[in-house]
C-alpha cells in the first residue's frame, strides 16, 4: 500500500512539474496572436529572478526567437564563455536595460500603422520605454526577428557585430 502510495504522489508530482513548465515557459505560443505572443515574453522573462539568464539556451531562445536571432545570441553566448567576458550584448534585451526593478507594469502592445509585422511594445519598469518588436510568422508560431531601441543600434545589429 505504501509503495502504491509513493508511485501516485511521485506521478501527481510529475504532472504538477509538467503543469507548471507550460505556465511559466510560455505555453503554447504556436497559436498566440502576436500581441499575445509578445505579453507571453514578459510574463516568461523576469531578469530580476537568478533563473533568469537563458540567452545562452538555444531550445529556450528557438521558442521566441528566429533561427537567425537564435543563432546570434548562441555565438554571443559562446563568446562569453571562451572568453569569460562581455562580447556584444551587455544589458538585457527584452528590456533594454541593465537594473531593473522586480515587477513590470503597463504593458501595452500596439501593432505599427503600416508595418504588419511590427509591435510598440510600452513598459514600465525603472521608467516607461517602447521598444519596436519585428515578428515573423513561422509554422512554429510567432518568432521576434529584431528589436529595435529608442536609441542606438537594433538587437539584430548589436549581435551581428564582430566578435571580439
Amino acid at each position: 500500500m505504501i509503495r502504491l502510495q509513493r508511485l501516485t504522489f511521485r506521478c501527481a508530482i510529475f504532472v504538477s512539474i509538467v503543469f507548471v513548465g507550460v505556465a511559466c515557459f510560455g505555453g503554447d505560443t504556436k497559436n498566440s496572436s502576436p500581441e499575445d505572443f509578445l505579453r507571453s515574453l514578459y510574463r516568461f522573462h523576469r531578469p530580476w529572478k537568478e533563473e533568469s539568464d537563458w540567452f545562452g539556451d538555444k531550445e529556450m531562445l528557438s521558442k521566441y526567437f528566429d533561427k537567425e536571432l537564435t543563432a546570434l545570441f548562441i555565438k554571443n553566448a559562446e563568446c562569453e564563455k571562451r572568453t569569460q567576458e562581455i562580447c556584444n550584448l551587455d544589458f538585457d534585451p527584452i528590456y533594454a536595460a541593465q537594473d531593473f526593478e522586480d515587477k513590470t507594469s503597463n504593458l501595452q502592445v500596439a501593432a505599427v500603422a503600416g508595418q504588419p509585422d511590427s509591435f510598440n511594445l510600452t513598459f514600465t519598469n525603472l521608467g516607461t520605454r517602447t521598444l519596436v518588436y519585428k515578428l515573423t510568422e513561422t509554422p512554429n508560431g510567432w518568432r521576434i526577428s529584431d528589436i529595435k531601441y529608442p536609441e542606438g543600434p537594433s538587437l539584430k545589429e548589436i549581435l551581428s557585430q564582430e566578435i571580439k
